[in-house]
Formats: C-alpha cells, structure tokens, sequence
C-alpha cells in the first residue's frame, strides 16, 4: 500500500537506504537535496516494495500545489510505477506540474495529463578517441574555433565564482530566474560541494571568465546541473570547449553524461553533437481545481 508521509513523517535515512538500492539511484532523490530544493517536502512510500515518490509542494492563495523545484529534473516514481503513485497523490493537491521517471504510465484520471521530456545520455566508458569520433562535423569546428582563440579552462575551479557567474549573467534575467530560485540553487550547489558530490569547470579568454558549469557526479551519473556562456564566450566557442574537456577527463570510466535535458530544439542539437542519445522522462499536470479557475496556475 502507498502511503502519504507528511514531512516530520518521513525517516530521510530509510529514504535514502532505499534509493540506493534502485537501479538508477538519481540523486535528485537524496533527501539533503529535496531539503535544499523544497524545504518541508512530502513523499508517498510502498514500503512493501520499497518504491517512493518525493512531494515538493508550495501554496498560493489558499492552495495547495506540487511543483518541480528548480535544477531537479525529476522527483520519483524511485523503484516504482508512477501511474501508481499519481493515483495516490493526495487531493489536498488541488494542481501538480511535475516530472517522473518514465514508465508505461496512462492518465488515471481526466484530471491528469501525461506527456513526454526529452533528456540526452553519453556513455562515458569508451576511450576519449572514440567519443570524439562520434561528435558532429558542427561541434568539431566549433572546437576547432575555440582551439585558435586562446581559451583556457579549469578543471575544480572555485564554485562561488561559478555561482556568481551564473547569477550575474544576463541568461539569468532573461529567462526570469528570480531570488527564490537563485536561493535553491546555492543551496544546492553548496551542499553538492560540501559532500563531495561536484565540481565546477570554467573557460577564461586571458583573465576574463567566459564560460562557466556546475556537475553532479553521483549514481554512476555525471549530471551537467546548470552552465552557460556569457557573450563573449558564445562567440569564442567557450562552451562546446568546457563540455569537451569534461568528456575527456572522464573518459573511459563508467559514468552516464546527463546533459539534463531539454525540449528545446537548438539545445537538443547541441547536445546530440557530442553523441548523445535521447531518453525520454515524464512531465504529470494534475488539475483538480475548480472548473471556473482551471485553466489558471496556482
């Protein structure tokens, strides 16, 4: 039987016993990060089975809702069938907009709507060569471009200047990334680095910062958790560089690069330019508010 643990409730130290014991251990899932990415999250648990799906929730004008925090691509089904655990969300959750795991997984009611996300997979454990083979003509110009503009990188390279980066840069403005979300992903960031969990990787053109990322490297994943390029370093190539000399720092081990997804067109190329392969996620809305303010997001 699935049940709702509120989140004084949950026994974080079972939950993350359990998440181990997945196949794919997302750590998305560790209970220290759901804390950073939704401080009081709730969680649905099969203890019969082991299966468990993480509840971040918020409330706006009186409702509550779930919602996807940010930098966390996904928040369950852990070890389970996610049509299960949609049925059993509670219905104090008058609207949901989530992403699962993906599964065999059908509307269990009118007011769910399931479509697909697409990430992108690298498999790391072949020799650096060999994944080079394997990258677009595009990309290899690109990197051809970059090797002439005398760019340097850093790998480990000081996070709060990553952060910093990513907080100043005017991709952040545009796309709306207000202090709620700035706030989560410092948590985030510096709770991954505390515990050993990531690093960050940056590209200067002389001194100047042009390009900068953060990754996860956890449950045999090495997740491209957020990055971008300034300007300067879109016109230099400075990104295709930083994620080349990634790939090639860690190739041959036996590591998963999750490029962390994107519907977008001109990233999904990108991202299929180093030879990624897509994989497909879940994204679940449940709309159970009233027929007058339905079509409204909380």
């Amino acid at each position: 039987m699935i049940r709702h643990l509120k989140h004084e409730e949950i026994d974080k130290r079972a939950w993350d016993v359990r998440l181990e014991r997945c196949a794919i251990p997302w750590w998305y899932g560790r209970s220290w990060v759901l804390d950073a990415a939704s401080p009081g999250w709730e969680a649905l648990v099969d203890e019969a089975t082991g299966a468990q799906m993480a509840l971040p929730w918020r409330k706006r004008f009186g409702i509550a809702y779930l919602h996807q925090p940010f930098l966390l691509q996904r928040i369950g089904v852990f070890g389970g069938d996610p049509q299960a655990f949609l049925a059993a969300v509670p219905k104090r959750f008058r609207y949901a907009d989530i992403y699962l795991n993906a599964g065999e997984v059908g509307s269990p009611d009118h007011t769910v709507r399931i479509s697909e996300q697409q990430n992108f997979e690298l498999d790391l454990n072949a020799r650096i060569d060999a994944l080079r083979k394997a990258y677009s003509e595009n990309l290899r110009r690109n990197l051809k471009k970059a090797g002439g503009n005398e760019l340097t990188d850093e790998p480990n390279a000081d996070v709060e200047e990553v952060l910093s980066f990513l907080i100043g840069s005017q991709q952040f403005k545009r796309w709306g990334v207000d202090a709620r979300r700035i706030a989560c992903m410092q948590r985030i960031v510096r709770g991954a680095q505390e515990r050993g969990d990531g690093f960050a990787v940056t590209v200067r053109a002389g001194r100047v910062l042009v390009a900068g990322a953060y990754f996860v490297k956890a449950g045999g994943r090495l997740i491209f958790l957020k990055g971008l390029a300034n300007e300067q370093g879109r016109n230099l190539r400075a990104m295709p560089m930083l994620i080349d000399r990634v790939i090639e720092a860690h190739a041959g081990a036996s590591l998963i690069l999750d490029f962390a997804g994107s519907n977008d067109e001109d990233l999904a190329r990108f991202y299929r330019g180093f030879g990624a392969q897509r994989a497909v996620y879940l994204r679940s809305v449940i709309n159970r508010l009233p027929p007058l303010v339905r079509n409204l997001k909380p």
